[in-house]
Parts: C-alpha cells; sequence; structure tokens
C-alpha cells in the first residue's frame, strides 16, 4: 500500500451511478450554462422531451420537479415549463436528491411510523401527539394559514418508538427545507379547501392512533403524503392506495 501523501490514486472521485431523471435534468442544465436555452425560454412538451432524451415520460416529469424545486425552470397552468434558471445559477448544479424521491422515502416510511404508534399505544406519546395537533389546530384557526405540520409527523414518529424509522424519517425532512421547497408547499396550501382537507387528515391520523387502530392511521397518512405530493407538484390526484 503506497505511504500516506504519495497515493498517486488519492484524488480519485468514487463513481456515482446517476439516474435516469439526474441525467435528464442534467442535460437541461447544461443547455442553460452554455446559453442554448435562457431565461423566459419555454421548454418542450413532456412527450418531446421524453422522445429527445429517449426516456418515459414519468422520468421526465421528475427531472423537471427537481428543477423546479432548484429554481431553474417553472411550471404555469396552461403556459407550460419556463427556463427561469442563469448561467451563474446553474453554475454550481448538482441535484442527487429529487423532490418526487423524497415523497416516495415518507410513503414508505410514514404509514408505517402510524401504524406502529397506533399498535404501541403509549400513553404519554398519545399526549405528546394530542399537544402537537393542538397548536396546529390554533394557528390555523386563528390565522387561516397551514403552519408546518412536521411537528405532527415527528410526533408520530416518536409515538412509533422505532429510532431506525425515525432517524430514517428526518434524513428525508432534511430535504424539505430550502426556501424553493417551501414556495412549493405554498402552492400546494394555497386555497382554504386545500388547508381545510389536509387539516382533517391530521385529526383523523390522530384519532385513530388514540384509537388504538393501526390499518386505518396507516391509510390515512398516506393518503395525506399521496395528495400533498399531488398538490405540490402539481400532478393529477389518482388513487392512493
Amino acid at each position: 500500500m503506497p505511504e500516506p501523501g504519495n497515493d498517486p490514486l488519492a484524488d480519485i472521485a468514487p463513481v456515482v451511478v446517476r439516474s435516469a431523471a439526474a441525467q435528464v435534468a442534467d442535460g437541461l442544465v447544461l443547455l442553460v450554462r452554455e446559453e442554448k436555452l435562457k431565461p423566459d425560454d419555454k421548454l418542450p412538451s413532456e412527450r418531446d422531451l421524453a422522445t429527445r432524451f429517449k426516456v418515459s415520460r414519468p422520468t421526465v416529469r421528475e427531472a423537471l420537479a427537481a428543477l423546479e424545486l432548484a429554481g431553474v425552470v417553472r411550471s404555469y397552468r396552461g403556459r407550460g415549463t419556463i427556463v427561469v434558471g442563469t448561467p451563474s445559477q446553474v453554475a454550481t448544479w448538482g441535484v442527487e436528491i429529487f423532490p418526487p424521491q423524497v415523497f416516495e422515502a415518507r410513503l414508505a416510511i410514514e404509514p408505517q411510523l402510524a401504524a406502529l404508534a397506533a399498535r404501541k399505544h403509549y400513553p404519554v406519546d398519545l399526549a405528546y401527539l394530542q399537544q402537537a395537533l393542538a397548536d396546529h389546530e390554533k394557528v390555523f384557526q386563528t390565522t387561516g394559514e397551514y403552519p408546518s405540520d412536521l411537528p405532527i409527523h415527528r410526533a408520530i414518529a416518536r409515538a412509533a418508538r422505532n429510532p431506525i424509522l425515525e432517524r430514517a424519517l428526518e434524513d428525508a425532512l432534511l430535504h424539505t427545507q430550502s426556501p424553493l421547497w417551501m414556495a412549493l408547499r405554498a402552492r400546494a396550501f394555497a386555497t382554504q379547501e386545500a388547508r381545510a382537507s389536509h387539516s382533517q387528515d391530521l385529526h383523523e391520523v390522530v384519532k385513530f392512533i388514540g384509537q388504538g387502530k393501526p390499518a386505518e392511521a396507516a391509510h390515512v397518512w398516506r393518503h395525506h403524503l399521496f395528495y400533498f405530493r399531488a398538490d405540490m407538484l402539481g400532478r393529477t390526484h389518482g388513487s392512493a392506495d
């Protein structure tokens, strides 16, 4: 083995296998960096992009969602997807975690956390969860705004009493704190109807956890995340099951 400081391979970067969606995003960012795509340019349709990159339309949607989260493009209803990023803004581009991937992780983790919380049913955890809901509801009823419900998500994870799953959730939540994620979240809760619907989900999941009903708690929490994903990423609602 070479002596420390004398290894000619010391600076080699590890190989990273990027997803098809990441490669599509990379290709579009390169066009912005080279000024072949400029601010206010309209991107081709999803179908056209899928044909050009030889990928599926869901792959293109995933790439565009990541680009929107990063502030490179913006989607407008009836107008399409418009470039808003500049070469200087994408100079350090390198997205590894995409919004749909964050939701995939949360959908895999959080319904199980809700089921475990209902199954274990510790009184101290239920009291903590009820308080988190009451704090959220007080702000919602007073202001009409939908405050962050992450304290409730975390209270459910705590009530599940599984530190491995709780840490996995925290890893996913690290990717929900950027300013643009907050902007997309605001879009998801732009209407009173959307805010009221999600607030009802919170009440139902806490109710089922309190009643010790794991299947029902998991179903509500899956529904909550599924519709949040659809509203936030601008997708059509389908089945949450």
